[in-house]
């Protein structure tokens, strides 16, 4: 989609099971609010080079109709009913491979089992949320989080996988990990926005790994001790 320039600039990097959920929620709660007005606008650039496969339908958001498209492409369309002169989406079929494909953005949120997504995204410096999930468990990583700690648990061999564990999607068993992920990623968004804003009681949520089935599993040790908000 073609928009203005807008003062603030966001990339979501992933758009599957935690970021296709993630923009849909995110969306209509930047629409016409106050504080992204008195930043001078926001545009959300959305990255993925997939398209939306059968197997999508049941835990991401799309529709059958969508199968065959971009991911992007579907995201960006049901997205615009959002945009305005303040809040613009755009379009990356691409992957990130690298963190000078990330210059210019103000904030970074990585949602892509992909490591050298991760890396780069870690490597920019600046905002950055990294959002990982599987079943029903999701994990969140932030710039805030000691380095040591968030290179510990970023293999740079990973392979890519789903959120979904093996036959899941044959036997029925959907888990939501991806929809607390989600949550939290629009959480800690509009909190890093009001932060930008110098909104008082902005708080950004505290880096964790959670289950949706058992509660908080662990919380990430922070740089220097420092407050989470810092």
């Amino acid at each position: 989609m073609e928009g203005t320039f807008q003062s603030v600039r966001i990339a979501i990097v992933g758009a599957g099971g935690i970021g296709s959920n993630l923009t849909r929620q995110l969306a209509p709660a930047l629409a016409n609010n106050s504080v992204v007005q008195s930043l001078g606008g926001v545009e959300i650039a959305i990255y993925d080079s997939d398209v939306v496969e059968s197997g999508n339908i049941h835990h991401q958001a799309f529709i059958a109709s969508d199968i065959g498209e971009s991911k992007v492409s579907a995201v960006c369309r049901a997205l615009s009913a959002f945009q305005s002169p303040c809040l613009n989406f755009c379009e990356q079929e691409s992957d990130i491979r690298s963190a000078d494909e990330l210059r210019g953005y103000d904030i970074v949120v990585v949602c892509v089992d992909s490591s050298p997504a991760r890396i780069a995204t870690h490597s920019k410096g600046g905002n950055w949320l990294d959002l990982r999930c599987r079943g029903d468990n999701y994990l969140a990583l932030d710039h805030r989080v000691e380095p040591a700690f968030v290179e510990s648990v970023t293999d740079p061999e990973q392979r890519p996988g789903s959120c979904q564990f093996d036959g899941a999607l044959e036997s029925g068993n959907i888990q939501f990990g991806h929809s607390g992920a989600a949550a939290h990623g629009c959480q800690w968004i509009t909190q890093c926005l009001r932060l930008m804003a110098g909104e008082d009681g902005a708080m950004l949520p505290y880096p964790k790994s959670e289950s949706i089935t058992f509660g908080t599993l662990e919380r990430f040790p922070l740089i220097n001790g420092r407050d989470s908000n810092e």
